[in-house]
């Protein structure tokens, strides 16, 4: 063999100190280069429909057909053609949520992007600033206010684009400094803070500005009294108050004079274009009636219930800000439902009686507010933007929980584009159909369903994913034994179980209205006996008949302190709390379980319930944060793995521990992990040693227990991974992002590198068996749809150089004796694949091919169309006759630099597809 050149640095230490190739003593420390894997790719397989939330709009006005929108966890997407296609901009940074998009008025290249949505849920993630573009998105320059987090709203000065405001909120989970109304004179280059109340000692959030439209001077400004805690959301206070500005923000003065005062939660404001004397507001009135305003604000202070405040009020101004008339019901709350959710307030730019206030279903009035509608626009829900044409008031945009909607003919009718892959997962399932099925929960979505791949062997079309569950969906769980029942839930558990062979649905939650269940119950279906199911709340529950019947075995799991558990199961902001967030079983071992609870304790049992540890105090330095994931080794009886995510406590440090006696004691694994919260963590179930965590951000793997990681983010967007699951059968990785659909990956090759492959020059990974889909009947597709990405056509060969070699690496399929077919793959260093297109190639006659090249006047032959590497022969070679090969086995001979390893192939007969009909 040739001597290897530039040889792949893999900066690996470890001691062959072996028993066998999963020897835990094999590894003491070996840090896998990310060059490596550079070769590995993730396929997006969707859905669409059910896109997330869109959560603002900037419209040029100098080129109609051009607009953006940010989403709250799926990144900033362009169109230029009025929405029949959007590209998605903002991927070279570690950020997915934005909170406010602006396109400078002067200057139609020149954006100004605020990270971090503003709307206040569970999954609002955060941002680290502020960020330019000069070139109409193509690319971008960070200009600072990293701490800001959550950014509400962006003005840009209509002349000078060097002239910013922005509405900073601050962390979502504590109170820091880096928070009011910032400006900028210099274009990001510094900034310096305008608006910045302090109440109490506390530094107060700006979540909306507003600019008059005819003096640059005159601004106002929303301040936010809030703070979001893991058990409930102190909503409002004496800090939230409107400010007017008539000096570009030199100085403001607090604006009453028929607003409420006392407790006030999230505040939106618009001033009309036409006239700017006319001036709306929507306002969270959290006070309640008949009780003083020190007793409700002790009330906010000891997170006791806010039911019964007044609720969502609307005011107007028609001398700019000086009186205020409230324009808006008593006793009807307008808009809210909760207000820290929505809160904006948007007035048609060509009629100042015509004002939206979006909400969950939103309120709009055309007489001024002598009377109001509820959801005038027929269309969204959950809705966070609204941009009426200036030009043309019937030309509305809709940005909402379910994606977005655009009208030519004022709400009468409207067109959802379905081209953004924007799912918000929360969990994922998988089963062992052929292909097997991947089935999810979403925000406000519900539960959808579809093959991994498509048999056909083109894309996953939309209209392929099924509709398996509603509400918010969340835990998704098969019967793996014979891919019958799938049991989902929504919010707050409600699980039902549904017969995928006749499509009966039959709701099973256990009938305990003192249940207190997190948003996202766990559920789990045991390997050991499909028909045992298990659902967590604050306690465990157990049913021996697919939910047909049930039985508690455990006390409350919980800490269940009374100060988090004021409104009875938890506090205001729609959480229940002190409950069980992951539970997980042994599939070595039947009833061996161990949960994590929100209130961080983790418990284990090895007995099916009849006892319980509670292991707190056996793990070193433990945060006791919102257990974000347990998971039983496949491996060791003993060994098992958690994870916490901090960032309920706003503590962005990572955690994850393992333990190997039962959790009598834990290692700390997060060794050279980044400061991103941890979602979930996952052993493979042949290699002990290759672990995968999930964050905030991506995926990072372990090839040595968790002694070092590598970023496995690859070409995927940076989006939190909330879930993923690790297919038994096709080593497939199914990812679960909340922003970004379902990705897959193939890590067969990563299941089996070890010391001793790394250590070699080269090496020929094990093939998967591949299955030769029979094509079900073909029905009518969409054009206008996102295509989610099939798994590769045919049988995937991975192979490991050290270094580059000296010629193309030559891979030959056998058919007994015979070679049937020959791949020519990459020679540089690093992992990679080929394919094989599962066809054989048989060498024509001397006669055949001379009369082939009399017929063809020396060219063509064969079937047309050249392949090359992918998979065969090129087709425009007579020499070879091509077709399918058939179901059996195959070897291939990989030959590098006079190097030979040998490998089996198994095409399957498709023996399921009567199945998927």
């Amino acid at each position: 063999m040739q001597p290897y050149r530039v040889r792949l640095f893999l900066s690996v230490f470890f001691l062959v100190i072996s028993a066998g190739p999963w020897s835990r003593q094999h590894l003491t420390a070996q840090r896998l280069d990310e060059a490596l894997l550079n070769n590995l790719e993730y396929r997006e397989i969707g859905p669409t429909r059910q896109s997330g939330r869109f959560v603002d709009i900037a419209v040029p006005n100098q080129r109609p057909y051009t607009f953006y929108i940010a989403t709250a966890s799926g990144g900033l997407w362009k169109t230029e053609n009025n929405g029949i296609t959007f590209d998605v901009l903002f991927t070279d940074q570690d950020v997915f949520s934005i909170g406010a998009i602006t396109v400078a008025p002067s200057d139609p290249d020149i954006l100004y992007l605020g990270s971090g949505e503003p709307n206040n849920s569970r999954s609002s993630y955060w941002g680290d600033g502020v960020y330019k573009s000069t070139d109409a998105g193509e690319s971008w320059t960070h200009l600072g206010l990293p701490e800001s987090h959550h950014i509400g709203r962006i003005v840009v000065h209509p002349l000078n684009p060097d002239i910013v405001y922005v509405a900073a909120l601050g962390h979502l989970y504590s109170e820091n400094e880096e928070r009011g109304l910032y400006k900028t004179t210099d274009g990001g280059d510094s900034w310096t803070r305008v608006l910045g109340p302090e109440i109490e000692g506390r530094r107060i959030g700006v979540v909306d500005v507003v600019m008059d439209p005819t003096d640059t001077q005159t601004l106002y400004a929303a301040s936010y009294d809030k703070v979001r805690l893991p058990f409930t959301f102190d909503l409002g206070g004496p800090g939230s108050r409107l400010y007017k500005s008539t000096n570009g923000g030199d100085s403001w003065i607090q604006l009453g004079a028929g607003l409420p005062e006392g407790m006030l939660g999230r505040i939106g404001v618009d001033v009309y274009e036409r006239d700017p004397s006319i001036v709306y507001v929507t306002i969270e009135n959290a006070n309640k009636n008949d009780m003083p305003e020190e007793e409700r604000r002790q009330e906010l202070l000891d997170h006791e219930s806010s039911r019964g405040m007044i609720g969502g009020e609307v005011y107007r101004s028609d001398d700019a800000g000086i009186t205020w008339d409230k324009v808006s019901p008593d006793g009807q709350s307008i808009g809210g439902g909760p207000a820290y959710y929505y809160g904006q307030i948007i007035i048609d730019p060509n009629d100042a009686d015509i004002v939206h206030v979006l909400s969950a279903r939103s309120w709009g009035t055309s007489n001024g507010g002598e009377t109001w509608e509820s959801g005038p626009l027929g269309f969204g829900g959950d809705d966070h933007a609204l941009w009426i044409d200036p030009d043309n008031s019937n030309h509305m945009i809709l940005g909402y929980d379910h994606g977005l909607g655009i009208t030519y003919d004022g709400a009468e009718n409207w067109y959802h584009p379905d081209f953004q892959s924007l799912a918000q997962f929360y969990a994922v399932g998988i089963d062992m159909s052929h292909p097997y099925r991947v089935a999810g929960g979403l925000q406000d979505n519900g539960s959808h369903m579809a093959y991994s791949t498509n048999p056909s062997g083109g894309p996953i079309y939309f209209e392929m994913w099924d509709r398996v569950g509603g509400g918010d969906g969340m835990y998704n769980e098969f019967d793996t034994c014979n891919n019958r029942f799938l049991y989902n839930e929504s919010q707050f558990g409600p699980i039902s179980r549904l017969d995928l062979w006749t499509g009966d649905r039959k709701g099973i939650r256990y009938d305990d209205p003192d249940m207190r269940y997190n948003w996202n119950a766990p559920i789990v279906v045991s390997v050991h006996d499909c028909d045992v199911i298990y659902h967590a709340g604050n306690k465990v529950m157990r049913s021996s008949f697919r939910g047909e019947n049930w039985e508690m075995i455990s006390e409350d799991l919980t800490k269940a302190d009374p100060a988090t558990l004021t409104t009875g199961k938890g506090g205001d902001g729609n959480i229940q709390y002190a409950t069980i967030t992951s539970l997980d079983e042994s599939p070595l071992k039947a009833g061996l379980l161990w949960v994590g609870t929100d209130d961080g304790n983790v418990q284990v049992t090895q007995n099916d319930g009849l006892s319980w540890e509670l292991l707190n105090g056996n793990i070193p330095n433990n945060p006791e944060y919102w257990v974000s994931r347990v998971e039983a080794s496949h491996h060791d009886l003993g060994t098992a793995y958690i994870s916490y995510t901090g960032y309920r406590r706003d503590d962005f440090r990572p955690f994850v521990y393992k333990t190997s006696d039962f959790g009598e004691s834990w290692t700390d694994i997060s060794s050279n992990l980044p400061a991103e919260p941890i979602n979930v963590i996952r052993e493979h179930h042949t290699n002990p040693n290759l672990l995968f965590v999930g964050t905030e951000f991506q995926i990072w793997v372990s090839i040595d227990g968790g002694g070092n990681w590598t970023s496995m983010k690859l070409d995927m967007p940076a989006s939190p991974v909330h879930d993923m699951k690790i297919h038994s059968r096709e080593n497939d990785l199914v990812v679960a992002t909340h922003g970004r659909g379902i990705y897959i990956t193939d890590i067969s090759s990563l299941a089996e590198l070890t010391p001793e492959v790394l250590a070699k020059d080269v090496h020929f990974f094990e093939p998967e068996p591949k299955v030769r889909w029979i094509s079900p009947d073909l029905t009518n597709y969409s054009s206008s749809n996102f295509n989610g990405e099939s798994e590769p056509e045919g049988v995937a060969m991975y192979y490991y150089l050290s270094g580059e070699a000296s010629d193309s690496v030559i891979f030959t399929v056998y058919q007994n004796a015979l070679p049937v077919a020959e791949i020519k793959g990459p020679a540089d260093a690093g992992i990679h694949r080929v394919l094989w297109d599962m066809e054989k190639r048989i060498e024509r006659s001397a006669a055949e091919q001379d009369r082939l090249r009399d017929d063809d006047d020396g060219g063509g032959g064969g079937r047309g169309g050249g392949r090359g590497g992918r998979g065969g022969a090129p087709r425009d070679n007579i020499r070879y006759a091509y077709s399918s090969a058939p179901e059996g086995q195959y070897t291939v001979m990989m030959s590098v630099d006079g190097q030979e390893q040998e490998q089996n192939i198994t095409i399957l007969k498709d023996e399921w597809w009567m199945d998927r009909r």
